[in-house]
């Protein structure tokens, strides 16, 4: 299941060439769930440079996507009973000091509190990616060098914060692969394909979504609707959908990675995300990425929605606003095949996999203060 990754640099006779930094990406419980593309492009990126990569993850995460080997993976299983979950951490806490691990990388917030307690472990430093405009980054602690904000609006809000000085706090913005062009309304013969996705806990966003649905059907309008995600308010919104004499022109789709969504995409012609989020969603970025045009109602943390220039926006629960926005599309190809374009521009620009990677490895030997081997 693991592979130690050797070192490729050439040996000048008689010096020893520096060590790459040996990094530990730290996975949480929703970590790759959420983030699977970019963590996927973050480990090839590093091996391509190369660097030792170890990806610590729950042992029941979904790695399938992960280039292993060469990638070293370890699985935690940290239980709640104290003396089991004690004896669980010392061995982990052995397992990355024998991997020789030199720099601790927490993906995201919610793999900060391990990463800490395992750089406290054995004595190196560690940084964390922030995702969330929400108050989850804590104080800097001693072995804490750096925090890596996922867009300008959570920066500031981790400056606002003061969970750091400033030189502390860096922009990274995830990098994801983009479609070389618009993809949708290609065959105006086909029907308009619109998607809806995100977390069906809140009840409303969505209801709002199926009866701006209903009302484009009641217009004869030629379109099939989706609705892609999970949650408790899926039975009620399947109820509402029966009501609205929906189902014939509607298909629920189960909650799919970023990978997976991009898939159902390239089929799409239109996507809404209509829940008010203050994180950065790697599910919107991706429909962003994929050349169709976005609707949302309140992205707070992306500042990759820019409205009228790489999105429409619409009042959440408005259901005339959103019925509006997306005949406005539908009755505009051009427009809307501009609207891709312009966002597919704007992610080329500072959504790159290679810039996303580039940032990384040189806040790594910063933070580190190792010296870059030549390759």
């Amino acid at each position: 299941m693991s592979q130690t990754i050797s070192n490729n640099s050439t040996e000048t006779p008689g010096k020893v060439p520096p060590k790459p930094v040996h990094v530990c990406l730290v996975a949480g419980h929703e970590t790759l769930r959420n983030l699977g593309p970019v963590v996927r492009h973050t480990i090839v990126g590093l091996l391509d440079e190369p660097l030792p990569v170890t990806l610590l993850c729950p042992v029941k995460a979904d790695i399938a996507d992960i280039p292993t080997p060469p990638v070293q993976i370890m699985g935690y299983d940290l239980t709640r009973i104290p003396f089991l979950r004690k004896r669980a951490f010392e061995a982990l806490t052995e397992q990355v000091t024998q991997a020789g691990v030199s720099l601790f990388h927490a993906l995201d917030t919610d793999a900060a509190e391990l990463t800490g307690k395992l750089a406290d472990g054995i004595g190196v430093n560690y940084i964390i990616g922030a995702y969330s405009l929400s108050r989850d980054v804590r104080t800097l602690d001693m072995h804490c060098r750096a925090v890596t904000a996922a867009s300008e609006p959570i920066r500031q809000r981790l400056l606002s914060s003061h969970v750091g000085p400033e030189e502390m706090i860096h922009l990274l913005r995830p990098g994801v692969h983009q479609a070389d062009e618009a993809t949708c309304f290609i065959n105006p013969s086909h029907a308009t394909a619109i998607i809806a996705g995100g977390d069906f806990s809140k009840y409303r966003p969505f209801a709002t979504v199926l009866q701006a649905f209903a009302k484009l059907q009641n217009q004869q309008r030629d379109c099939v609707f989706f609705l892609v995600g999970d949650g408790p308010g899926e039975t009620r919104l399947r109820h509402l959908a029966e009501k609205l004499n929906l189902m014939e022109n509607l298909t629920f789709v189960d909650r799919q990675g970023a990978d997976a969504l991009k898939g159902i995409l390239r089929a799409a012609d239109i996507f809404i995300s209509p829940t008010p989020s203050n994180r950065l969603e790697i599910e919107l970025l991706s429909a962003m990425a994929a050349g169709v045009p976005i609707i949302d109602a309140g992205a707070k943390a992306c500042d990759f929605i820019i409205p009228d220039e790489t999105a429409l926006t619409y009042q959440s629960g408005n259901i005339g606003d959103l019925s509006d926005k997306l005949a406005a599309l539908m009755d505009n190809h051009p427009t809307s095949r501009q609207l891709a374009e312009n966002a597919l521009a704007y992610l080329r620009e500072n959504h790159s996999p290679a810039k996303m990677v580039r940032q990384l490895i040189d806040l790594y030997y910063a933070v580190t203060g190792k010296k870059r081997p030549v390759n």
